[in-house]
């Protein structure tokens, strides 16, 4: 299937790795001229070369810290003059640390919403004042499952994804007028830097090797299984196509039937 991103020019946060990585891969291969950001400059023009070789996109790497307003004020800034627009907005972030709920500090849970909850709301405010100029494009939040189902090893994933979650439903009815959609995607266990971090929380809190409990994590889900970035990533550039063009407001769970609630 053509999604019809041949042309367009979609920016992907923390992207030189894990989730936002396989995400930039996916545009560049459907031909989308696709600019990655990430504040480690080695790793993220490493990521660029590689993903261009392995797609013949074009990838253009830029560093940014999605904690830092000037940051992202100027990737959009340099984004919009250099291509003349911002079609795709994937507000992609670095997971929060956590820790059990009566040990998480006041310093912990303000670091937690901000590296999570602050750095998208502002790559997206950013995005969205770009997109309404050209009355057009697609912002899309990376939450998470446990913003619908919280787990107590990820309380401040639960927390921060529930956040983003609103926050996506709150811009998409400020979007809709200007023609520009928004929508929330919710990972599960997606077999990444990420799962590996809560996999070890899991097994403090359980006190139990590892290894159960991966096989644990990958039990509450329908298929028994961790998911692959890539799965992940095809489904997230479905959403930011013009396929998807008549879904906005939305939050799209990719976990593999972990959160069964209707």
């Amino acid at each position: 299937m053509d999604l019809g991103l041949r042309g367009k020019v979609a920016v992907v946060t923390a992207a030189s790795g894990g989730l936002g990585r396989a995400i930039a891969e996916e545009f560049a291969a459907e031909g989308a001229t696709t600019i990655i950001a990430a504040r480690n400059p080695a790793r993220l023009e490493a990521s660029a070369a590689e993903i261009a070789a392995r797609t013949g996109g074009t990838v253009i790497a830029h560093r940014a810290d999605c904690t830092q307003e000037a940051d992202i004020v100027a990737l959009v800034r340099e984004t919009t003059h250099r291509h003349g627009r911002l079609d795709a907005m994937i507000c992609n972030s670095i997971g929060p640390r956590t820790a059990p709920f009566d040990e998480m500090t006041d310093d912990g849970w303000r670091e937690a919403l901000d590296v999570k909850v602050v750095a998208q709301i502002r790559i997206a405010r950013e995005a969205f004042k770009a997109m309404q100029a050209q009355r057009s494009g697609c912002i899309l939040f990376m939450a998470g499952t446990h913003g619908r189902q919280p787990r107590t090893y990820s309380v401040t994933a639960g927390v921060t994804n529930a956040a983003l979650i609103n926050a996506s439903k709150v811009l998409a009815e400020a979007a809709a007028p200007f023609d520009i959609r928004v929508n929330a995607i919710n990972p599960g266990p997606i077999d990444t830097e990420r799962m590996v971090y809560l996999t070890k929380e899991k097994a403090a809190e359980l006190g139990v090797p590892e290894a159960e409990a991966r096989r644990i994590l990958a039990d509450v889900t329908l298929l028994k299984r961790f998911g692959e970035p890539r799965e992940l990533a095809s489904a997230v550039v479905f959403l930011a196509s013009p396929r998807a063009s008549f879904m906005t407001g939305i939050m799209l769970d990719i976990d593999g039937g972990q959160v069964q609630a209707i």
